[in-house]
């Protein structure tokens, strides 16, 4: 049995216990007023990034540049994608680099889109976090054809049935890489085998442009011909859906995945989050292909961007992390409830604070991160990757980069 105790510990976003200390094995054991605990400590569940694309880890920066979305993707993404097709140790490695990073902002859960995901399995189970994996499903671009990529996506759900840490769902990219009927054969699919789907809808305009100019589609017709809420549902961004498309996507089964930073780097623009909450719409959070690949500085661009369009605040965003991220991965409640996987983290906050939420999302620093109860990183580092590893694999991602991109 393992105890952390701290100054505050955060139950859930609208709850805090002071003075308190969480027992647990690999669930949550008890919860229990302490005297003597450390001042500057705070104990919290895990938090959860629900969109991510970790093999883009090592292109992160570009999306600092001008280029919209598309040109982006075919600037940058294509090409390091097509390279990772052919190179899947570099999945591999991206991955530890990018985890190096989310696990020290208190990730002890991720929903991953990418390619070569069964690569991308072993770094998660090297580094001791939760995954929800995806292949990303298209009929053109970096795969040849839907049938080549669905079996693929296929095969990882099967391999990963019954796994301790880690499962999969079904990755339909986008309308605008599939067709509704390509879309909703894999939700079909999606329903024979019990998993979920994890896609990209109305991230930008051009999505409902697509779908009206070359099917007659609105965004509601394509998310009612396809059967979104049929399954589990993670959509990322959701930055354009119009009135009726979002009404049509309050249900249990869904969740959209709030990407604030790559949202507008990319120039995609504001989700009205607001509006989707108050449409009863679960809203969790994801890094996407953020620069700093942490979900606190999600947090922390997300407070002010909102800023007058129906405006979030810390609690709320933290519950999108916790609650929402975890219940939308059914990975849990993403609250800390005897019982509950003990996905915790304890933060160190280094100054004075009035809201302990607010401090630990804006200025705390992970001490201690335990995932199902064990412990993956302690005094601020990873427990299971060395630094000097993380050192090597930057040397040789580097060395892939300009490979890449030479010329």
């Amino acid at each position: 049995m393992t105890e952390l105790c701290g100054r505050y510990v955060v139950v859930s976003a609208h709850r805090v216990i002071e003075n308190a200390c969480v027992t647990f094995n690999e669930r949550i054991i008890g919860i229990e007023r302490e005297r003597g605990v450390p001042e500057n400590a705070v104990v919290s569940h895990g938090l959860a990034s629900i969109h991510t694309h970790l093999g883009l880890y090592p292109v992160r920066t570009t999306i600092a540049g001008r280029a919209r979305l598309d040109e982006w993707v075919a600037r940058y993404a294509w090409p390091w994608e097509k390279l990772l097709r052919r190179e899947p140790e570099l999945s591999y490695s991206s991955a530890i680099l990018a985890l190096s990073k989310l696990l020290l902002s208190g990730v002890t859960a991720v929903a991953d889109m990418h390619f070569n995901e069964d690569r991308v399995a072993e770094a998660l189970l090297r580094v001791g976090v939760r995954g929800d994996l995806s292949v990303a499903l298209m009929s053109r671009g970096v795969y040849e054809s839907l049938d080549v990529a669905l079996e693929e996506n296929v095969e990882l759900v099967k391999k990963l049935r019954g796994k301790d840490l880690l499962k999969a769902r079904l990755g339909p990219t986008t309308p605008r890489l599939l067709s509704p009927e390509e879309f909703r054969e894999v939700v079909d699919r999606a329903e024979e085998l019990g998993v979920g789907i994890h896609t990209h809808i109305a991230e930008v305009p051009e999505d409902s442009e697509y779908l009206e100019k070359y099917y007659g589609m609105s965004l509601r017709d394509f998310v009612e011909f396809v059967g979104l809420t049929r399954v589990n549902t993670i959509i990322a961004h959701a930055v354009w859906l119009d009135a009726e498309a979002a009404k049509s996507l309050a249900h249990p089964n869904v969740t959209i995945a709030h990407c604030p930073s790559s949202n507008v780097l990319l120039r995609d623009g504001i989700a009205p989050v607001r509006g989707y909450l108050d449409l009863g719409i679960r809203v969790g959070l994801g890094v996407d292909v953020s620069p700093s690949y942490s979900i606190l500085d999600e947090i922390a661009a997300a407070l002010p961007l909102h800023a007058g369009r129906g405006d979030l605040d810390a609690r709320e965003l933290f519950e999108a992390a916790t609650a929402a991220g975890y219940r939308a991965l059914h990975a849990g409640s993403g609250l800390l409830e005897i019982g509950e996987v003990a996905d915790l983290v304890l933060w160190s906050l280094d100054e004075p604070v009035v809201d302990p939420v607010a401090g630990l999302v804006i200025s705390g620093r992970v001490v201690e991160l335990y995932v199902g109860g064990r412990r993956v990183v302690e005094e601020g580092s990873l427990l299971r990757v060395s630094e000097s590893e993380v050192k090597e694999l930057e040397r040789s991602v580097s060395g892939y980069l300009k490979k890449c991109y030479a010329g």
